[in-house]
């Protein structure tokens, strides 16, 4: 009877757990990761096309030459990654908040 129990449980547990794996927020409107992360489908075939990919990398070259002259030197590749690892570095916070903001949440709804 007791392994019936401890089984059940188990069962039961295994079950539930993609129901606790959404995301309740409903941040990503549902979408799925892998549509989540196209970000250069510009058509939303699904996929990312040649014309697609170049049109990304040329957005990139043109943001990263400041002074658009048609060439990167190092000084605009230097302030290009430090703007990137600026925002990162933002983003990263962003997320710890987000993190904190849904642990106390959590919390509040399980001392009810």
């Amino acid at each position: 009877m007791k392994k019936l129990l401890i089984l059940t449980a188990a069962f039961m547990t295994l079950q539930s757990l993609p129901v606790l794996a959404e995301d309740h927020e409903g941040g990503h409107e549902g979408k799925t990761k892998m549509e989540r992360e196209i970000k250069g489908d510009t058509n939303g075939d699904g996929m990312i096309s040649e014309g697609e990919f170049l049109t990304r990398a040329k957005e990139r070259f043109n943001s990263t030459d400041a002074n658009n002259d048609g060439n990167i030197d190092r000084e605009e590749a230097k302030a290009a990654h430090y703007k990137k690892r600026k925002e990162m570095k933002s983003k990263r916070a962003e997320m710890k908040e987000k993190m904190k903001t849904r642990k106390e949440k959590h919390e509040e709804k399980a001392a009810e």
